[in-house]
């Protein structure tokens, strides 16, 4: 995947390379600290490679809430489907909170363009937290408008959660295996095992993801 440097995509674009070239890294180094290694991976070398999909989740999640700021307006702009899905967040509320919904509608009509105001809430509620888990990626793919059976194509749902609770169990939990009733005396066992394959199937995932959903949106503009 490339772009222009010139191209009104190149900021999403280097997100996601960026986040390539540190999964890249990560891959190196433990190639080099495995080279003439037998056996299983020690737990110093699984951390490079759960590195990768750490990387890999955290640059899908910026590079999400970029493309949420800088392109959901025109796409707003341009689709039904996106600006009905608006409309429907306004009706709801913001959130179901009657009292900031009159405080915003009220900040709204002091400005020369009050959609703007309810804009800027909009795109607030959908990146004020973390889009690392398939719900909130769910609610993205809509709010963009885009074609869920292009970008959830095949298992790709299920395949994300499992990548998902992977990483929620190294970032949360070190991959620590606190529930084990095997023997505290061996860390190496009281640590969840990761094999290269699965972690590098993860990490793929995460960034063919955020591949398809870069190929779907300039595809909308």
């Amino acid at each position: 995947m490339t772009e222009p440097t010139t191209s009104s995509f190149y900021p999403e674009f280097k997100i996601i390379k960026t986040a390539i070239e540190s999964v890249n890294s990560f891959n190196l180094l433990y190639r080099n600290a495995r080279t003439g290694a037998g056996g299983p991976a020690t737990h110093q070398q699984q951390d490079l490679y759960r590195a990768m999909l750490v990387f890999s989740c955290a640059g899908l999640d910026v590079f999400l809430k970029q493309i949420i700021k800088t392109k959901l307006p025109d796409i707003l702009s341009r689709n039904t489907t996106a600006k009905n899905a608006f409309k429907e967040f306004i009706r709801r509320g913001v959130n179901k909170d009657e009292t900031k919904l009159l405080s915003i509608l009220a900040l709204a009509l002091t400005e020369q363009n009050p959609r703007d105001v309810l804009l800027e809430e909009y795109i607030k509620s959908l990146t004020a937290g973390s889009l690392q888990a398939v719900d909130e990626l769910e609610k993205v793919v809509s709010a963009l408008a885009l074609d869920k059976s292009v970008i959830f194509v095949g298992s790709t749902l299920n395949s994300l959660k499992d990548a998902f609770i992977v990483r929620n169990q190294i970032i949360h939990e070190m991959d620590i295996n606190i529930a084990s009733g095997g023997p505290r005396t061996t860390g190496y066992r009281n640590r969840r095992q990761r094999t290269e394959t699965l972690v590098e199937g993860h990490t793929t995932t995460i960034l063919s993801f955020a591949e398809r959903l870069f190929v779907a949106c300039k595809a909308q503009l």
